[in-house]
């Protein structure tokens, strides 16, 4: 019976990638972390103004509303009452979901 684990794999935050995008891109470390910063706040930007952001080859990011639900503290069991919000959804491009 083989074991399977479960560790979770090594992420990359943003320092990460703009060390990528400074060598790839022949930049500072500095001015790539201001591009990817920029493209962040642009993305927040849009999402918050209701529109949606397609990252050709990534994916595209959008808002969706949720309906108000009932929900349970795991902590308690006792029932709670969620409103309706709002949240930001993502999905996959198919390119990069062929791959997967």
């Amino acid at each position: 019976m083989t074991k399977t684990t479960t560790a979770k794999p090594d992420t990359q935050g943003i320092a990460e990638l703009a060390a990528k995008l400074a060598e790839s891109h022949d930049l500072t470390k500095a001015k790539a972390k201001a591009v990817i910063d920029s493209l962040r706040d642009d993305v927040v930007a849009v999402l918050l103004s209701g529109n949606r952001v397609n990252l050709f080859g990534l994916g595209t990011f959008e808002v969706r509303d949720t309906k108000p639900k009932m929900g349970r503290n795991p902590k308690t069991g006792e029932k709670i009452s969620i409103p309706a919000g709002r949240k930001v959804v993502f999905k996959v491009a198919k390119g990069l979901k062929d791959q997967m």
